[in-house]
């Protein structure tokens, strides 16, 4: 239980802080709607979906993170991988290989291994 609580925790520090790290780049996302001439209402979607990306990377984290430590918190743990497989196939498919692609899987992995050695212990 030890090793899936910690690798389920090394993913979810990556996970928040990659969540914050976007986060803070809504001042980038902004100079490029500004500089390429973006009109209403494709300025503030697109604002609103790199902010709502970057919640869903802390709220999944933190998920994860207390799902590890419940009885039976594994299948959650799980679905959080799968979320960031899917995530990753996402990104993949529309904006190509890139750094959020491999931190999404490596994330998917952390929780992949932490969710499977959670249910193999508890079982």
């Amino acid at each position: 239980m030890k090793t899936a609580r910690w690798l389920t925790g090394i993913g979810s520090v990556i996970l928040f802080l990659t969540g914050i790290g976007h986060g803070f780049r809504i001042v980038d996302v902004q100079k490029m709607i500004a500089e390429s001439g973006m009109k209403a209402p494709l300025d503030v979607i697109l604002k609103g979906c790199w902010l709502v990306f970057s919640g869903e990377m802390l709220a999944l984290a933190v998920i994860a993170m207390v799902a590890s430590g419940m009885a039976g918190g594994g299948r959650i743990v799980l679905i959080c991988a799968a979320t960031m497989i899917a995530n990753a196939g996402l990104l993949l498919h529309f904006l190509g290989p890139f750094f959020g692609v491999y931190v999404s899987v490596a994330v998917a992995l952390f929780f992949l291994a932490g969710g499977c050695l959670q249910i193999k212990k508890s079982a």
